[in-house]
């Protein structure tokens, strides 16, 4: 279990599956004592299809198709001014905006969702499409989505500390500097390294580097 409180924080999960893949993004949402409030189940088969747990028996297709793009940056907040809803926005776009109650679900345990959420579960077994998460206070100040790209690197390192040992860290501190064209990952470092160059090239050791992507996140 990781400590999300939805009521304050918007959650953000990224993705890299392709349609058709048959992966699925898939995460819990609990309460207090580990009591399961609902979650959410977004599956990449020929087309973008979501569940919605404790609410839900079957997958529906999302009212404003999602992006095309591999890469996409969910963010999913809870909104409760007026009964429950579930709002997911997709690279910017708002896809899916559902009041839950017991006319939205076939769940007769739907009401679970009127408890706080203050835990999120992956469960690695079944969530085979969420690449990595984060919590941003709300209202979302989120600006970019970084794209990924296997087997390339951006040279040389930008001025002073370079080397952090998570992504999340690498691109937190390459967006607070003028000399970062982006990060690149060293497997035979295991460092995430902030880059000055932002032309990608191909990298004979397998790295792999992210550049933020031109899409804007009007949220």
């Amino acid at each position: 279990y990781y400590d999300a409180n939805l009521e304050k924080n918007a959650l953000l999960i990224r993705t890299d599956s392709a349609l058709g893949s048959g992966k699925q993004l898939f995460v819990y949402f609990y309460g207090q004592d580990e009591f399961m409030v609902g979650g959410i189940v977004i599956r990449f088969g020929k087309t973008l299809e979501y569940r919605l747990w404790v609410c839900s028996t079957f997958y529906t297709v999302f009212p404003t198709t999602p992006s095309t793009a591999t890469e996409k940056l969910w963010i999913i907040t809870i909104d409760r001014t007026a009964g429950v809803r579930l709002i997911v926005h997709c690279n910017g776009e708002e896809v899916l905006n559902t009041v839950i109650s017991a006319k939205t679900c076939n769940w007769r345990n739907w009401n679970h969702w009127t408890k706080k959420i203050e835990k999120i579960l992956f469960r690695p077994s079944w969530d085979t499409a969420s690449d990595y998460y984060e919590l941003e206070p709300l209202p979302s100040k989120v600006t970019h989505i970084w794209c990924k790209y296997d087997g390339m690197y951006l040279s040389g390192y930008s001025r002073g500390v370079h080397n952090y040992s998570s992504l999340s860290q690498a691109e937190t501190q390459c967006s607070t500097r003028n000399d970062c064209g982006g990060v690149t990952y060293e497997p035979y470092t295991g460092y995430y390294t902030l880059r000055r160059g932002t032309d990608l090239r191909k990298s004979p050791s397998k790295e792999i580097s992210w550049k933020k992507c031109p899409n804007i996140i009007p949220y």
